[in-house]
């Protein structure tokens, strides 16, 4: 019992390929449904118009498939320990907690972002050499590498942390669960950070007093204070933000397994 609570690369990377096989049908018919989207709308655009396309296209359409496909994959990576048929065979496996949880991390994040940039890729060149064969059409191949592309992956890295701890906080429809709780949380730390202003500049708000020397040193003080807090949520967020769902998804899942 005390091996489990050691992180054991072999015994992860067969955890991993367990999960993989166990998700060897879901897969590729998501990846199906992927390709069958893109065609829907790309196709019907080459054979009955004319002229060409600009990267703008992807740079519009890839995040799409990036932000909604992984955040619905990390949704549901957890699912199987809020089925009572199937959570005592997750907890049961050979695999410490940190494990399971890291294995879990590991496909819906990098994984998933790896693996949707190589699918796109391939789904662009395909549609360029049916744009060049059948028609006049110039249709560009997606280019994985450029600063928008990799801000964006970059993004999601982040971000889909959030979805993975609300699979495992959220018994059904996690993926729905999780956005009105971030818009509930958005809400509320909204209006709290209108009643903090509020409150601070309170004379900032009274018309009368709007041109006195009070109020303009409080507007000079807080233009300066907006690109301090900028740049404080900036590092949060790239520094804070995954780290801190990690840590709770991870503690989630150890209360599951209790």
């Amino acid at each position: 019992m005390k091996t489990n609570r050691i992180f054991n690369f072999k015994r992860f990377f067969l955890l991993l390929r367990n999960d993989l096989l166990r998700n060897y049908r879901t897969l590729p018919i998501a990846a199906g449904a992927v390709a069958a989207i893109y065609f829907i709308s790309t196709i019907p655009a080459i054979f009955f118009s004319s002229g060409s396309t600009t990267q703008d296209f992807h740079i519009g359409f890839y995040p799409m498939f990036l932000f909604i496909g992984g955040f619905l994959l990390s949704s549901a990576a957890f699912s199987e320990i809020h089925q009572t048929q199937k959570n005592v065979a997750f907890f049961m496996l050979p695999a410490s907690t940190v494990e399971k949880y890291a294995s879990k991390l590991l496909l819906t994040s990098p994984g998933y972002a790896a693996a949707s940039l190589a699918l796109y890729y391939l789904l662009s060149l395909l549609t360029a050499g049916i744009a060049a064969i059948f028609t006049d059409w110039s249709f560009p191949i997606f280019n994985p590498f450029t600063h928008k592309v990799l801000t964006d992956i970059a993004v999601y890295l982040v971000t889909q942390s959030l979805f993975l701890f609300g699979g495992l906080y959220f018994k059904k429809h996690p993926f729905m669960k999780t956005l009105f709780a971030q818009f509930g949380i958005a809400v509320v730390l909204g209006v709290f950070v209108m009643l903090v202003l509020r409150i601070v500049y309170h004379d900032f708000f009274h018309g009368t007093h709007f041109f006195n020397n009070y109020i303009f040193n409080d507007v000079v003080a807080f233009e300066r204070l907006v690109p301090t807090l900028s740049t404080i949520i900036k590092y949060l967020f790239w520094i804070g933000f995954a780290p801190y769902f990690w840590i709770l998804g991870y503690l989630r899942l150890r209360e599951a397994e209790v």
